[in-house]
């Protein structure tokens, strides 16, 4: 059975160029608004564990500020060492003035 959707913010919570840390099921996930497009991430750099929200965001990448890595957030890639693992990426919707995540993750590392 596909796990329920799960409301981690309201709709309006963040404006373009921000980004957030928010639990679902357990899983530390970033969420980021990058020209009005919503992104899902694992919420931890694969390289070393340390959250991404201490990082910042550049174009359509997260950057961490430990070691410099660079992820895609559509896609989770890694985009630049120190780390070449993907990130987990999740599905967003916007319903009812709520931002939902699904907490089985769209792409796997």
């Amino acid at each position: 059975m596909d796990a329920p959707w799960i409301a981690v913010a309201a709709a309006d919570a963040l404006a373009a160029g921000e980004f957030i840390s928010v639990t679902a099921a357990g899983q530390r996930c970033l969420l980021a608004n990058v020209d009005g497009v919503l992104y899902a991430v694992e919420d931890n750099c694969s390289h070393e564990d340390y959250p991404l929200a201490f990082g910042c965001l550049e174009g359509a990448r997260i950057k961490c500020s430990l070691h410099g890595s660079r992820f895609d957030l559509a896609s989770g890639a890694a985009c630049e060492e120190p780390a070449v693992t993907p990130l987990r990426t999740y599905r967003l919707m916007v319903a009812d003035g709520q931002i939902w995540l699904h907490p089985s993750s769209s792409t796997a590392n």
